[in-house]
């Protein structure tokens, strides 16, 4: 018989930057206002092989990769997280009036996104078997500037999850529950 006390729902909260143990880091970004709420997916890759006797069927699939991503848009428009993020942000500060201050976002290519451990967790739930743990993962930035009398202005997530070669077992994506679980 299901549970229904195990049905969640709700806003998430995303945070970039969490140790090993499940807790954040010192420079540790979160977002934890969101609009479309939080999802992530995952996406793997096959090769199919064929044969001639079967024509264009498959005669079996192998995996051969897996990432994830995690997309939402929030309407904290603070550019010292994304200084935090993104690479091609900088922070220009006045030098004779520091209280005025400028971020600069450009467009050139061949800048990496920096990688971190990231958590999404439901919103006001403690269960850590409800969190996902999403163990390498690089935040894309796109600005979504929209000025509309019945919306407001947001900026959009979407962040990539890398398989980590550095992480226990090797190749790890994300862990579904309670990450400081061993075995």
């Amino acid at each position: 018989m299901s549970d229904v006390e195990k049905i969640y729902s709700g806003p998430g909260i995303f945070i970039w930057g969490i140790d090993e143990d499940g807790d954040e880091e010192a420079d540790a970004v979160t977002i934890d206002l969101t609009q479309g709420g939080i999802t992530f997916t995952t996406t793997t890759t096959y090769y199919e092989p064929t044969t001639d006797q079967t024509g264009t069927a498959p005669v079996k699939s192998v995996s051969t990769g897996t990432t994830g991503s995690v997309n939402f848009e929030t309407p904290d428009m603070d550019f010292e997280k994304v200084l935090m993020y993104n690479p091609n942000a900088s922070k220009v500060t006045d030098g004779t009036t520091p209280t005025k201050v400028k971020y600069h976002v450009t467009g050139l290519a061949g800048k990496e996104l920096p990688r971190k451990r990231a958590v999404i967790m439901p919103q006001g739930i403690t269960d850590p078997d409800q969190y996902i743990y999403i163990e390498s993962v690089g935040i894309k930035f796109d600005m979504n500037a929209a000025y509309v009398l019945d919306n407001n202005r947001r900026l959009t997530i979407s962040a990539m999850a890398y398989p980590s070669l550095s992480a226990i077992p090797k190749g790890l994506l994300y862990t579904w529950g309670d990450i400081t679980a061993t075995a």
